[in-house]
């Protein structure tokens, strides 16, 4: 490169002595109007050389001064970075770890040289709202939310604290926030649909439940969410009864009924509310439908059974009782239950016959031993009698429980149409046979 720029330099040098051969006189350069003076052409020449060679460097250090201290802030910009990067790691594994005020001292290291870190602030937010300090937690999520109005992640983190706070009129703001940014949120939707089933909202609801399942959700649980509307929908028709819209009530229960012939919550709801308006004959219309359609014979023979009691007509369950033992001969749970149909009725004979139709070494239900032990008490046979509690306390589960959810072996005295452990709809049966779990 040395020897290029020297020989540039001799041909340079020949090129001006060639030239001052040729041009001995001089020329006058004006520098203004009042000033100017004479000067060699060659020199001129020189000069002018001269000076675009110092521009020319002028520029270069410039240039090279520049990539300097870019290079030098981007080398402080970057170390700032990694040490940043470093306190923000030792923060992550003291917050995962529940050691909160450790991770706290070292974020608000962080905060001191980069007050606008984003996901220093929600980490620091997330520390304040464990230990309960819902002011401090605003306050992180709100300078979050600032930093980055469209965060999807501070507007779920400040929806979280409302809801803590049980501020549902907030809580749900934040959440059609997100939804403005992305209207097809699942989570979005889903904390909208528990807020409004908290406060026994069912009308909108609805109206969030069939977003969700236009949402863009796996396959498998727009299934379960399908299944979800039917259950959604029976609790506005349970509200309505309750306000005694029965109109509305009989409108939605009959469209359950229609699409779900198996939706048993929904024919006792159904009849429950003819038996309101004190319309006992389509009441007791509703429940042989769903005796005669829905798969759960049991649930519906039980409510049968108080129905036609109340009434006065026992004979009409008894009969039910029967043609469903002809058509099931070995259903023993139906025998057993036809027994302290009996027994209810003070029919301690047929009871009794009944019951020792029962096959016991094929079955062992603590209920069965109870019942005949009663049966063997009202005939004085106390010896007997005695013999079947002891069986009964002898049995491996405890008294046995009436109802009982199939989906996560909830138990209850009582039947209800959602179980109140994993709030799925329909899912509670009369369990002899021991599979629940107790």
């Amino acid at each position: 490169m040395t020897k290029v720029v020297f020989f540039l330099f001799i041909i340079f040098i020949a090129a001006v002595g060639y030239l001052l051969t040729l041009n001995n006189d001089n020329v006058t350069l004006k520098l203004s109007q009042e000033f100017s003076f004479e000067i060699h052409k060659i020199a001129l020449i020189l000069l002018s050389s001269a000076l675009g060679a110092i521009s020319i460097l002028a520029l270069f250090f410039v240039r090279d001064a520049r990539r300097y201290i870019e290079s030098w802030q981007s080398h402080r910009q970057q170390k700032k970075k990694l040490r940043v990067q470093e306190l923000y790691s030792k923060g992550l594994d003291a917050f995962f770890a529940c050691r909160y005020e450790e991770a706290s001292e070292l974020f608000n290291r962080i905060l001191e040289d980069d007050p606008i870190n984003l996901n220093v602030l929600l980490r620091s937010g997330d520390i304040a709202f464990n230990s309960g300090d819902f002011i401090k937690t605003k306050d992180f999520y709100a300078k979050a939310k600032d930093i980055r109005p469209q965060s999807v992640e501070a507007l779920f983190s400040l929806e979280r604290v409302f809801e803590a706070e049980q501020k549902w009129p907030e809580a749900l703001r934040y959440l059609d926030n997100i939804l403005e940014i992305d209207e097809e949120n699942p989570k979005a939707l889903y904390r909208k649909r528990e807020i409004y089933e908290i406060n026994k909202n069912w009308e909108t609801l609805l109206d969030v439940q069939y977003k969700i399942l236009k949402s863009n959700i796996p396959e498998k649980e727009k299934q379960e969410e399908h299944k979800n509307l039917f259950g959604y929908k029976y609790e506005l028709g349970r509200h309505y009864l309750e306000k005694g819209e029965l109109d509305k009530a009989k409108k939605i229960l009959r469209a359950i009924i229609k699409l779900d012939k198996d939706f048993v919550a929904a024919y006792l709801a159904l009849a429950e509310t003819y038996i309101s308006e004190g319309d006992v004959e389509e009441a007791e219309g509703i429940l042989i439908k769903g005796y005669e359609a829905a798969s759960d014979l049991l649930v519906f023979l039980v409510r049968l059974e108080d129905f036609f009691i109340t009434i006065g007509e026992p004979g009409r369950i008894i009969d039910l009782y029967q043609k469903a033992i002809q058509k099931n001969p070995k259903d023993h749970a139906l025998q057993f239950f036809l027994a302290k149909l009996y027994y209810r009725l003070e029919m301690i004979d047929y009871a009794f016959e009944t019951i020792m139709g029962i096959d016991t070494t094929a079955v062992d239900y603590p209920d069965l031993h109870i019942l005949l032990g009663d049966i063997h008490d009202r005939h004085t046979q106390y010896d007997k009698a005695a013999e079947e509690y002891r069986k009964a306390l002898k049995a491996e589960r405890p008294f046995l429980v009436p109802f009982c959810c199939a989906h996560c072996s909830y138990t209850s005295k009582d039947w209800v149409g959602r179980c109140t452990e994993c709030k799925q709809w329909n899912t509670m049966a009369l369990d002899l046979s021991g599979t629940c779990k107790i």
